[in-house]
């Protein structure tokens, strides 16, 4: 049988020759047999693996990353471990962890309850009185002897103050400085009574007064230093008389123990001077013949000759609610009605044309109110936002600014913008 030769198989990539090999020391070799079989086959260049690309190695800060991480680890696990282990019953130690932990109860519940009081107290309401207005002189007279009597002449210098210090609450004063020396001049009248005063301070220190009080009937009564000075066409009996017709009263403060001065208290009682049209009126739970409850269709009724109106929708906290506004003739805003089951729900009133009967109103001050109602509330709404309430309205005076808060708002009943 004749064997047929094998001839390796050539490649299609020509392979570069290969360096000589130098002949090995000793016996040549033996050729292969022919039954050796046949040679393997060549090899591709392409089937020849590349060398791996060599890895970079991580930095030496993210190892001390990896070691911080695994601690912070363990110390959580043995922390977790601690804080489950229970004292075993009856177990020395048991009576001590538990008093503790009875004590450290006790005194988170002191610490609420001592937090909620403060909350409570900052959030209830504060009672102001009209005290810090009354008028002040000193138990003396002039030193040339008294002009009625040393009770009387007291009496009418601190009935003066307490008309000069209504006039500078209602009206404001002028203050200037000349020569180093501050002054500060109040001029006015209230419900008849012309008040003109003259202050003057040096170094913070008062170092001179005067102010003089014309009743209506042209009494004339004058006190220097607040000392009675001057009492012309006038006594006690005729001034109160005066008073009394103006819808107000005078009344004298208790004198405590120690007290060198008497402090007298000017109060309204009545109306005075024109009164305040009844479309204008701010009493009970209405405004202008509008009261809380009534059906919004009254509205129309009662304002559209006068007043344009408006129907609108507002959206509060995801909800809407149907508000009627009402404008003067030449559009702007004086209240708000809000509805609920078709019948006034609230009112909010924004103009200083509506007035409560002692003239309370839009821009009114905290101290003008005061002035006006012996016992003023003071409160907070959830926001924070200052009002007060007054007798002989069922509703709040919203309050803003610095210095002298200003009436920015009067709600009467339920409104869901205020917060």
């Amino acid at each position: 049988m004749i064997m047929a030769e094998n001839k390796p198989v050539e490649s299609s990539v020509p392979l570069s020759a290969p360096a000589p090999i130098p002949p090995p020391a000793g016996p040549a070799p033996q050729p292969a047999s022919v039954n050796a079989g046949p040679p393997p086959p060549a090899v591709r260049l392409d089937d020849v693996p590349k060398p791996y690309a060599v890895r970079q190695a991580w930095p030496a800060s993210t190892w001390i990353m990896i070691a911080v991480v695994a601690l912070l680890v363990m110390i959580l696990v043995i922390l977790g471990f601690r804080s489950r282990r229970q004292v075993r019953p009856g177990a020395p130690g048991n009576e001590a962890a538990r008093a503790q932990e009875n004590s450290d109860l006790s005194n988170y519940t002191a610490f609420v309850a001592k937090n909620r009081a403060l909350l409570e107290e900052k959030s209830a309401e504060t009672t102001l009185t009209d005290e810090p207005f009354a008028g002040k002189a000193p138990l003396a007279t002039r030193a040339s002897g008294p002009l009625a009597s040393a009770e009387i002449d007291t009496q009418l210098a601190a009935l003066v103050d307490a008309f000069r210090i209504r006039v500078r609450v209602m009206q404001g004063s002028q203050s200037f400085v000349r020569n180093q020396m501050a002054s500060n001049v109040t001029r006015g009248e209230f419900r008849g009574f012309k008040v003109q005063a003259l202050e003057k301070q040096e170094n913070g220190r008062i170092v001179a007064e005067e102010a003089q009080l014309i009743t209506p009937r042209n009494g004339l009564v004058k006190t220097v230093g607040r000392v009675l000075a001057v009492l012309q066409k006038t006594d006690l009996p005729g001034l109160l008389a005066e008073i009394k017709a103006a819808g107000m009263e005078f009344s004298l403060i208790p004198t405590r123990a120690g007290e060198t001065q008497v402090r007298g208290m000017l109060r309204i009682t009545g109306p005075w001077g024109k009164a305040l049209p009844r479309e204008l009126l701010i009493s009970g739970n209405g405004v202008g013949g509008l009261k809380l409850g009534v059906p919004v269709a009254e509205i129309k009724n009662r304002f559209l000759a006068n007043y344009s109106i408006l129907k609108r929708k507002v959206l509060v906290k995801d909800s809407y609610y149907d508000v009627v506004k009402v404008m003067d003739q030449a559009g702007e805003p004086l209240f708000y009605v809000y509805e609920r089951d078709g019948k006034v729900w609230g009112i909010s009133i924004i103009d200083e044309s509506f007035q409560t009967g002692q003239g309370i109103g839009i821009n009114s001050t905290l101290d003008q109110i005061r002035l006006h109602y012996p016992l003023v509330k003071l409160a907070y709404s959830g926001k924070k936002t200052p009002f007060v309430r007054v007798d002989g309205v069922d509703g709040i005076f919203i309050i803003q600014g610095e210095g002298d808060k200003k009436v920015i708002s009067i709600q009467l009943g339920e409104s869901p913008e205020f917060e």
